[in-house]
């Protein structure tokens, strides 16, 4: 995945946290992005509120060309 800190991602589904639920397509920013045991993990600041450690596959990136 091709994510950089400062872009904008979605959650890709629901996502279940012990504060609550995380629904799909959820937008928020990448704040970090880091390598633990050969998996990829990203730090999300949605826009609702929570700031989750997220594997690759529960986040997709936001494309910005909507106006073309």
């Amino acid at each position: 995945m091709s994510l950089i800190p400062g872009s904008r991602c979605r959650s890709a589904r629901n996502i279940v946290f012990p504060g609550g639920v995380v629904r799909r397509s959820t937008e928020g920013t990448l704040v970090s992005q880091r390598e633990n045991l050969g998996r990829e993990l990203f730090t999300v600041n949605f826009d609702s509120g929570q700031k989750l450690v997220l594997f690759a596959h529960e986040i997709e990136p936001v494309s910005d060309d909507l106006a073309a």
